[in-house]
């Protein structure tokens, strides 16, 4: 099934997409998710995972993984940041996964993703943050600090 978008229209993920970028070109910030207050978050915080052999293999093992977060009964989106090339809305629809809760957030040129992955779960606007990062203990700590004060979960994927 093909969907059609029409020239002037934007959809929800373009949306917060725009809105994070313009708040790094100094625009208006977005104001972090107001949350009630409750107990914390046992799901919120970092995890790993490492996956090993070809990258199109890594990707199949991979889906299975994305279509639980994306069908979680979850407030909020799954943000997939600078996933590789082959991840785009046509691979969601063909992984059985719903392109509607997945926003697939790409860095312009130059710009830092391990710092945009943390404005991203500070934000608070997603339920789960996956990233493909290089792994480090400096990176896993920012990534579990910035997941803690957005109340969701940092997902990081190393693929090799």
């Amino acid at each position: 099934m093909q969907y059609a978008r029409n020239e002037g229209s934007a959809v929800q993920p373009d949306l917060l997409h725009q809105a994070v970028m313009s708040s790094r070109l100094g625009m208006r910030k977005l104001a972090p998710a107001r949350l009630p207050e409750c107990e914390p978050d046992e799901n919120a915080g970092f995890s790993e995972i490492s996956l090993n052999g070809a990258p199109r293999q890594c990707l199949q093992w991979l889906a299975p993984v994305l279509r639980d977060l994306s069908q979680a009964n979850t407030p909020g989106w799954l943000s997939l940041i600078d996933p590789p090339l082959p991840v785009s809305q046509k691979w969601l629809r063909a992984s059985g996964l719903d392109p509607q809760r997945i926003l697939i957030i790409r860095p312009k040129h130059g710009m830092d993703a391990l710092k945009l992955c943390c404005e991203i779960l500070e934000l608070g606007y997603s339920h789960t943050v996956v990233s493909w990062l290089p792994s480090s203990p400096r990176t896993s700590h920012r990534l579990d600090m910035a997941a803690q004060r957005g109340h969701c979960a940092s997902l990081n994927i190393r693929m090799g």
